[in-house]
């Protein structure tokens, strides 16, 4: 009937009116919303210098592309050399600087390019000189021959806040290790010769690699208390392995006793780690070194007994010789190294400017410290 069509427009016109109604308010909120796109207020947008989550990524990307372009390149010079002559330096942050009467291991900071400059003065052409360090030292490289020195930087092994404090020989140790597996590898073809910063090369080393038939090499002394040497260490090239694999074990011991003791690292705590690596006693080390011979040691590394690598003991008298006497005692000894310890650092300068005219020149010497 008429009637219920009426009434089935009257539907249709209340269903079309909220329907538009609908229309409205969704075109109001559109409308809305392309107003805050367009006219956002300055508060929402970065503020200037701000670092959105893309700009921070593309930064890293960039940083660890520096790196390793660094590295790449550090690395191909490094598999050019037939002798890698190496030295651990950090600083502290913050620096040296420290309160009168203040004790600070290490912070006699030492000419070091004295160290690299001399070691390719005495050696042959295939010889390189490197610093081992970490990411953040900063290194003075306008002294003589430093722009020669390849800078071998690790993250995330070395703590800055050790250096000063007796500790900083459980980093060195820590670094050396890392410095040792890159050149596992890496397939690096040098002789690896691991040497404090207070050293002056006299004399040619590469007598130390006459045969390769050990894996790791430290020097020895007469000394009751501390008979194995830390300032300077050797490894073969083709042995890095069985380096890494001794290193891994006196570092592995001497963390070990450290947790048990509850103690800090020590000074000279490096020296009674190698020699509790070796699993030979103090005296009978002690005893050896006044042999004058060279020792092979098969010592057994890692709890299994399984890994066993040949540790080269030599006495200390030709490769790490306290300086004292004169040029010609040197000579009749056949003194390779000299080892400035302690506070006799500023007499490194001896040796080497004698050796700038002529190497020959520091068997001339009259003395050899300050």
């Amino acid at each position: 009937s008429s009637g219920g069509n009426d009434k089935k427009n009257g539907k249709n016109g209340a269903s079309k009116g909220r329907n538009g109604a609908h229309l409205v308010v969704t075109a109001m909120m559109i409308a809305v919303m392309v107003w805050m796109m367009v006219f956002s207020s300055p508060s929402s947008a970065p503020s200037e210098g701000a670092v959105t989550s893309e700009e921070s990524s593309t930064k890293k990307d960039t940083f660890d592309a520096h790196h390793h372009a660094q590295f790449k390149s550090i690395n191909d010079d490094a598999k050019k050399c037939t002798l890698i002559v190496a030295s651990f330096y950090a600083t502290k942050p913050g620096g040296f600087d420290r309160k009168k009467g203040e004790r600070c291991n290490g912070c006699h900071e030492p000419p070091m390019f004295i160290t690299m400059e001399s070691a390719r003065m005495t050696n042959g052409p295939g010889t390189c000189a490197a610093l081992i360090t970490d990411e953040e030292t900063e290194i003075d490289m306008s002294k003589p021959g430093m722009n020669k020195v390849q800078l071998h930087r690790f993250a995330g092994i070395l703590d800055r806040t050790k250096i000063g404090t007796g500790a900083l020989m459980l980093e060195r140790m820590k670094l050396y290790n890392a410095f040792i597996k890159r050149a596992r590898d890496n397939d690096w073809n040098a002789d690896l010769l691991m040497v404090d910063t207070d050293i002056v090369f006299v004399g040619d080393v590469t007598d130390l690699f006459q045969t390769r038939n050990f894996d790791y090499g430290v020097t020895i002394r007469d000394n009751k208390a501390y008979p194995v040497q830390g300032g300077v260490q050797f490894v073969p090239k083709g042995k890095y392995v069985g380096a890494a694999k001794f290193s891994d074990h006196t570092l592995d011991l001497w963390k070990s006793d450290l947790a048990k003791s509850g103690k800090e690292a020590g000074f000279t705590g490096d020296q009674a780690a190698y020699q509790r690596g070796l699993n030979v006693p103090a005296a009978k080390v002690q005893s050896l070194a006044r042999g004058k011979k060279v020792i092979d040691l098969p010592v057994v590394c890692g709890s299994s007994g399984a890994e066993v690598v040949t540790v080269r003991m030599i006495p200390g008298d030709q490769y790490n010789f306290v300086p004292s006497g004169n040029g010609q005692g040197l000579k009749k000894k056949d003194i390779r190294i000299l080892h400035y310890k302690g506070g006799k650092k500023e007499g490194m300068y001896v040796p080497y400017n004698a050796m700038k005219k002529s190497v020959k020149d520091v068997f001339k010497l009259k003395k050899l410290v300050v």
